[in-house]
């Protein structure tokens, strides 16, 4: 399977913040993976303080600056940094400024 990002049509978050175009889907693969997604935010914008209890999520990031909360510590995010969030973890994320992130969920047996 091959996709261009640029084909893909952004949609809003689960979160109503940001925008994501999904590169993988739950339904196009017999892996645990959730959902392989480049996500956007701009500044300012947040996903307030929640948990996945039967997913880990991992974050990529591609651009841009964030704020993080996993647990109870606080991680300042940028290109580069690679954030690995276990299930049923509390965690937040607020963007600095204006981020794009690879975001990867994955179900927990």
């Amino acid at each position: 399977m091959k996709k261009k990002i640029i084909d893909i049509i952004p949609i809003s978050t689960t979160h109503g913040i940001g925008e994501k175009q999904i590169l993988l889907n739950n339904q196009e693969t017999s892996t645990p993976l959730t959902q392989i997604a480049v996500t956007r935010l701009k500044a300012g914008e947040a996903a307030e303080e929640h948990l996945h209890p039967t997913m880990e999520e991992f974050f990529l990031f591609q651009k841009g600056d964030a704020s993080m909360t996993v647990g109870k510590e606080q991680i300042t995010c940028g290109s580069g940094d690679f954030i690995s969030i276990p299930a049923n973890t509390l965690h937040s994320l607020k963007a600095i400024t204006d981020i794009e992130i690879i975001t990867i969920g994955c179900a927990i047996h």
